[in-house]
């Protein structure tokens, strides 16, 4: 659970153990690493570090309880969010309508009873004095905001089942919450709430006026495809008949993702969108379809129709891509193959991708580094376990270390990063030698000038001690007494 937040950039190695992690992570490999599941060992370990971290709110002055539930709402990962969800609508002994009014008294004490004034209901019932009805809400509403922070359709789904849970408690802090930050990731939540009361019917109908996304039309103006999937498939779980031709017209999407979760959706529909079916494939192939065909027998043979012009579209760019790297015109190379792999991303001649985007990023190198890392790294994703694999998880890792150098930090460690992920890179090797030479030659320089500061200093003060050292000889004698004047030569004569 990434609640427990990273403190490397504050390490003075911080570049050297980033890019021996980039080294490590790039030997492990894509698919390895996507085919990792959490266990219910590490799942049960995360609902503890949850638990724990929500009773911290409990703890301390307001402030330090108000930056806990800050430092919560941050934290929160799509990870958390079944553990987040299943806490947000878990039952309660507490006296919900009790707990109404004690928050309605404490909106009104701040802002004077004036209607539609502005205030923080986390922050006036943190700076409450505490109570078990209180620390509850604060928990819920904690939880609550850091999944409307997720940008997920399922952190949607639990907070629209939340704005009906519990007396609908929370239901205006939840609009707050969609309005702010959440946003059209509730989209799918709205579409699949099955059986609401009327007051929740008007809330989420409010909810989609504030979003702008009231019909069907407009709910699937998205721009991330994944929620736009999502939406589609709500439309499909719900068999919602004004959204059917909307879904319908999304089935030849060049998304993969849209393609199928529209599809996805025409099944759900099932009979029910015969007519529709028959109808796009009418308009797309210029004849009816066989009426003795069903709606299943329909739909494959659109898919089909749709299917087959793609791949030769998709075939067409990828050609005129593969001839652009012959002739030396990298850049339309990289944008007919990136076009393909948009479309089509298990296009099944990818692999003849690699060795051409590896040659154009050898060009750019000397140049513009910055973009030939970009093409190393679509090599790699085009092909994370062909046979050059090793070879470019090295050569983004020395343009790494090399960016390190120009900006004066002569590391050797980044160069072995890139000898242990590529032992045959060249050029990684004779830089190691030279930034190794270096750091000798300043470090024999360092003691040269050391030793020269040192005998500097003792001259100084071999210097000082003959200047300012003390005469030495008897010690000198005072002036003594003074001495009687002697008696004059001249005696008195007597008379």
């Amino acid at each position: 659970m990434a609640i427990v937040h990273r403190r490397l950039y504050r390490l003075p190695n911080y570049r050297v153990i980033s890019s021996s992690l980039l080294a490590f992570g790039l030997s492990l490999g894509a698919p390895r690493a996507a085919a990792a599941q959490p266990t219910a060992a590490a799942e049960a370990r995360d609902d503890r570090e949850l638990d724990g971290l929500l009773g911290r709110l409990t703890d301390g002055t307001p402030e330090a309880r108000r930056a806990v539930a800050d430092e919560l709402i941050a934290g929160l990962e799509v990870s958390d969010i079944a553990a987040a969800r299943q806490r947000l609508l878990a039952p309660t002994r507490v006296d919900l309508e009790q707990l109404r009014l004690k928050i309605i008294r404490l909106i009104r004490t701040v802002t004077d009873a004036r209607p539609n004034a502005d205030y923080d209901l986390l922050t006036l019932m943190v700076n409450a004095p505490r109570s078990h009805d209180l620390d509850w809400a604060i928990e819920r509403v904690v939880l609550a905001r850091g999944l409307g922070a997720l940008a997920s359709a399922d952190a949607g789904r639990a907070l629209i089942v939340f704005a009906g849970a519990h007396n609908a408690l929370f239901r205006q802090e939840v609009g707050r919450i969609v309005r702010s930050s959440a946003r059209d990731y509730v989209l799918p939540g709205i579409i699949e709430y099955r059986r609401p009361t009327e007051l929740m019917r008007i809330f989420m109908t409010q909810l989609r006026e504030a979003l702008r996304r009231v019909t069907p039309g407009q709910t699937v103006q998205l721009r991330d495809n994944a929620l736009l999937a999502e939406v589609l498939r709500a439309y499909g779980v719900m068999r919602q008949a004004d959204a059917m031709r909307v879904v319908i017209s999304f089935v030849n999407n060049d998304r993969t993702q849209v393609r199928e979760g529209a599809r996805e959706a025409v099944q759900q529909y099932g009979r029910d969108a015969i007519h529709a079916l028959r109808e796009a494939y009418e308009i797309y192939e210029g004849h009816d379809a066989d009426p003795s065909w069903g709606w299943e027998r329909v739909a494959r043979e659109l898919y089909a129709a749709y299917d087959r012009r793609r791949e030769a579209e998709v075939l067409s760019r990828f050609d005129q891509g593969v001839t652009a790297g012959r002739e030396g015109r990298g850049d339309d190379m990289v944008t007919g193959f990136r076009w393909v792999l948009a479309r089509h991303p298990d296009f099944a001649r990818r692999a003849e991708m690699v060795e051409p985007l590896m040659r154009f990023a050898q060009s750019l190198e000397q140049t513009d580094a910055a973009r030939a890392e970009s093409v190393w790294r679509l090599a790699l994703w085009v092909a994370p376990e062909g046979p050059h694999a090793v070879t470019i998880r090295g050569a983004i890792l020395y343009i790494e270390a090399e960016r390190a150098l120009a900006r004066g930090v002569a590391e050797p460690e980044l160069y072995r990063a890139v000898l242990r992920v590529d032992p045959n890179n060249t050029r990684a090797r004779a830089q190691l030698a030279r930034v190794a030479q270096d750091e000798v030659i300043k470090a024999r320089a360092q003691r040269r000038a050391l030793a020269a500061l040192g005998l500097f200093v003792l001259a100084m003060a071999t210097l000082w001690a003959m200047l300012y050292k003390p005469r030495s000889g008897p010690p000198s004698k005072g002036p003594g007494p003074r001495p009687e004047p002697a008696e004059s030569a001249l005696a008195t004569v007597p008379d």
